[in-house]
Order: structure tokens, then C-alpha cells, then sequence
């Protein structure tokens, strides 16, 4: 159930909340394994990666792995809270600790913290230490907390307190192995809280989502799925419900292909090739038809083909 505390929720009982963590990748497994340790003290972790990868999610597993039915997750996020919101919110955290309670405290976009707060944060952290707090302090960031402390933008003493467990969070476009798992994992909650009967992808939309570059990671997936509820009619979830562009393929194969020649235009040439093959097949091949789909003459659309080697296969 999530409660108000201050300015930011926490969690009590989590059971019935807590999405699940799946994947077949080598991160996901490691995760997996490292639970039992990361949350059987109170050594502090940082998790590092883009925005949408699940830091999230892993923070709140490890309070559950520690808590099991009951314990705080008391979570602030830097980039939305004021100054005064995020001191509010550490004085709640410091009440829930003297209730003798299991506390999870997640602080997301630490590196947004200002000068004023990294302090308050700092002597918070002694403060615990010193009491032998049940406290579990996890915090995450997109960018390098290394390159902030060169700078003389964070607290050196604040990041060595942060950084005793470092997981960086890998990208869900690096790890293809996990994609069907979670989109399988998102389909079946779907299914649950709304009752619609999305038994399971046709071909087409498993190939689309392994296929797709995924820039936004887990949260662009269940994005995806969501939107294929909302469109899409049952049983079967189909590839046109997920909204991917042809653009969204035409782009991941030009990321993914080995380029010995580096250069911009062979880059452009590339993507125009990709996704002039997508338009021809969504189009079965019809010129006249693709052109109107792009905008263009039909006879520029015979020059660029000749020009890229097209041929219908």
C-alpha cells in the first residue's frame, strides 16, 4: 500500500505490489543472485544507467529480499523536489528510523542534489551510522558521479558514503534476451488489472519488439504494451498495436550494422536504404503507393533504389 509521508510515498506491505524481475540475460541472473547479499546489510549502493532500465524496480527487490512482508521504502526524487522538500523528506525518514523499522530509503537523480542538500545528506548518513539505524540507503543516477566530483560539483565525501556497492544498470537494447521475458511479464499484469484477454504476440509483434531500439528501455516497453491494450483487440496482441515507426527498425539496424566506413553519408545512405526496403514491404513493393507513403515522386523513389541497390528479393 502506498502511503503520504511528507513529500514523497513509501511502501509497506509489498508483496501485492512489487512487479516481478525477469530476464534470461547474464545481468538479470547476476541481479538475481546478488539480492540475498545486497540486502542483508546496510551498505550502501548506486545504481548507474539510463533513465527507463529498472533502477527502480532493483531498489525496491532489495528492500523486499531484506523486509520480506514489511519495512519501509521511503523514496525521494531529486529532480522533482524542491530544497525545502527534500530536507522535509529526510526528516521523515529520520522519524520512520526511530520507530525501530526496517527503512529502505531510495533517492533517484542524486546527482541533481544541490550543494546545501548534499550536506544535510552527508551528516544524515553519519547520524545513522552513529545510531546503528536500520536504514538501507540506495541511490541512482544517469550520469557519472565521478565526472561531478572531478568538477567540484558533488561532495568526494558524500560519493565515497554512496558508492560502496556500484550496479550499473545495463541497457535493455543490450541485453535482447530479457525483452520477450518482460514483455511477457507486462502482458499478464495488463491482463489482471484490466480483464482484457490478450493471450499472447503474433509472430510479427515478438519480432518487432526484439527488433526495436528500445531508446527508452523498460518503461518505453511497457509503454508499448499498454498502448497495444488500449488498440489492440483480443486474444492476440499484433505488431501494428505496439506504434513502432519504420523509422524506429530502419535506425537499430543502422546502430547494429559494422561500418568499416564511419562516415555520416554512408551512415544516411544506410538508413535511407533500411527504410526505404520497410516502406516498399509494408507497401508490397508498389512504387506508386510507397511514394505517397514518403511524400515523394514515384520516379525519385525508382532513382533511390537504383542508387542503394534495391531489389526486390
Amino acid at each position: 500500500m502506498f502511503e503520504r509521508a511528507g513529500n514523497a510515498f513509501y511502501l509497506g506491505w509489498m508483496s501485492k505490489n512489487l512487479a516481478p524481475f525477469v530476464g534470461n540475460s547474464n545481468f538479470v541472473k547476476e541481479i538475481k543472485s546478488l539480492l540475498p547479499t545486497l540486502s542483508s546489510n546496510n551498505a550502501s549502493v548506486l545504481l548507474v544507467g539510463e533513465r527507463g532500465t529498472g533502477k527502480r524496480l532493483i531498489a525496491q527487490h532489495i528492500h523486499f529480499e531484506a523486509v520480506k512482508n514489511f519495512g519501509y521504502f521511503f523514496e525521494i526524487n531529486c529532480k522533482a523536489f524542491t530544497y525545502f522538500q527534500i530536507l522535509e523528506s529526510f526528516e521523515t525518514v529520520e522519524k520512520l528510523s526511530s520507530y525501530n523499522q526496517k527503512v529502505t530509503l531510495f533517492i533517484s537523480f542524486v546527482d541533481q542534489l544541490s550543494a546545501e542538500a548534499q550536506e544535510r545528506l552527508l551528516k544524515l548518513i553519519k547520524d545513522f551510522a552513529q545510531k546503528n539505524a536500520q536504514i538501507k540507503l540506495i541511490t541512482s543516477t544517469e550520469t557519472s558521479l565521478d565526472a561531478k566530483v572531478a568538477a567540484g560539483e558533488f561532495s568526494s565525501e558524500l560519493y565515497y558514503r554512496l558508492n560502496a556497492v556500484v550496479l550499473n544498470v545495463i541497457p535493455l537494447r543490450q541485453r535482447k534476451e530479457d525483452i520477450i521475458p518482460i514483455a511477457q511479464s507486462c502482458r499478464e499484469a495488463f491482463c489482471k488489472k484490466s480483464g482484457y484477454g490478450f493471450t499472447q504476440f503474433s509472430d510479427s509483434a515478438l519480432a518487432a519488439l526484439e527488433n526495436n531500439f528500445w531508446q527508452g528501455n523498460v518503461d518505453e516497453l511497457f509503454n508499448a504494451i499498454q498502448r497495444a491494450f488500449i488498440v489492440g483487440n483480443p486474444p492476440v496482441i499484433k505488431s501494428s498495436d505496439l506504434g513502432f515507426s519504420a523509422a524506429d527498425s530502419a535506425i537499430k539496424n543502422v546502430t547494429e550494422v559494422d561500418l568499416q566506413d564511419k562516415s555520416l553519408k554512408n551512415a544516411l545512405d544506410t538508413f535511407k536504404k533500411e527504410y526505404l526496403i520497410k516502406i516498399l514491404e509494408e507497401n508490397g513493393w508498389n512504387q506508386t503507393k510507397t511514394a505517397r507513403v514518403l511524400g515523394i515522386q514515384r520516379t525519385y523513389v525508382i532513382r533511390l533504389m537504383n542508387e542503394l541497390q534495391i531489389r526486390r528479393k
